[in-house]
């Protein structure tokens, strides 16, 4: 037969037990959200520093099939898929030229509209299929995402071994 002492013990030793097991479950949570919001903010600065570069070259070329090859060089460039030139991707990466060229586009005319036509038989040029560079960075991202099984600017990652430090 159990004391009523015995009983106090199990009872509090019960209450401990749950609130460690409470304790792991808040913790876990806020290690998820705080990996959730490192995430965030490395693709935000990602993104921005893919597509402040795509639009700083279209701002410098005003011939816009230039524009838009040099924006794409230089993405897959930072992202270590290219060295000189589209040519050296493969066909796989075709559907991802027909994603980002549209945004390489709009970043082009954005930067340089074209004049106001003088005479109403001048028709004007196509406006850009993509309104939203950034909305549609993010789409490309979400497609990415979902053919490949991880987020686009995760191959912006790039291991680096460790290496000595050396003392002279």
């Amino acid at each position: 037969m159990t004391s009523a002492t015995d009983t106090l013990i199990a009872r509090l030793q019960a209450d401990c037990t749950a609130a460690e097991a409470a304790e792991r479950a808040v913790r876990a949570q806020v290690e998820a959200q705080l990996k959730e919001a490192e995430r965030a903010r490395a693709f935000a600065w990602r993104r921005l520093s893919a597509l402040a570069d795509m639009a700083r070259i279209a701002a410098l070329e005003p011939d816009r099939d230039l524009a838009v090859e040099r924006q794409l060089v230089a993405l897959f460039r930072e992202i270590g898929w290219v060295e000189d030139g589209l040519g050296e991707l493969g066909d796989g990466a075709r559907p991802l030229l027909d994603w980002l060229r549209p945004i390489a586009e709009s970043l082009h005319a954005a930067c340089h509209p074209a004049p106001p036509a003088d005479d109403a038989s001048t028709a004007p040029a196509d406006p850009p299929a993509v309104s939203d560079p950034i909305a549609a960075f993010r789409a490309f991202e979400a497609w990415y995402e979902a053919e490949r099984g991880q987020p686009f600017l995760q191959v912006f990652e790039r291991y680096m071994p460790p290496t000595p430090v050396v003392e002279f």
